[in-house]
């Protein structure tokens, strides 16, 4: 080999080099953690995601059964000091009384319990 193919040769190894081998070890692990934290962000940001969807398919079931006005979620506005989340305080049916005032039913603790009871409740009106 020549001295020109080496030279030609070492100039185009370093314009093929990536600049993450340049790097320092130190900015690479924190590149590395910054990725596995954001990785750990988007996966709860998904399952938060997912728990709403379900509960916004359940509180339209809710709904089409109810019938006779709306739902009506009422939370506790606090953060639970174990898991972190707003819990909801109860599922009420809103519906107009013989003298056109607007009551409110208790349906359920949960979304779930609501949409098994919303029948039930329904038949003492």
């Amino acid at each position: 080999m020549s001295r020109m193919d080496v030279k030609k040769k070492m100039e185009l190894s370093f314009v093929f080099e990536s600049y993450w081998d340049m790097l320092p070890n130190e900015i690479k692990d924190y590149i590395v953690h910054l990725k596995i934290a954001q990785q750990k962000i988007d996966s709860r940001f998904n399952e938060k995601m997912e728990q709403l969807c379900a509960d916004m398919m359940v509180y339209g079931k809710i709904n089409a059964k109810w019938g006779l006005g709306l739902v009506k979620c009422d939370r506790d506005n606090k953060e639970c000091d174990i898991c972190h989340r707003v819990h909801l305080f109860g599922v009420y049916g809103m519906y107009l009384d013989d003298y056109n005032v607007k009551q409110k039913m208790f349906l359920g603790l949960n979304f779930q319990q609501a949409l098994q009871r919303v029948n039930h409740v329904k038949s003492f009106l």
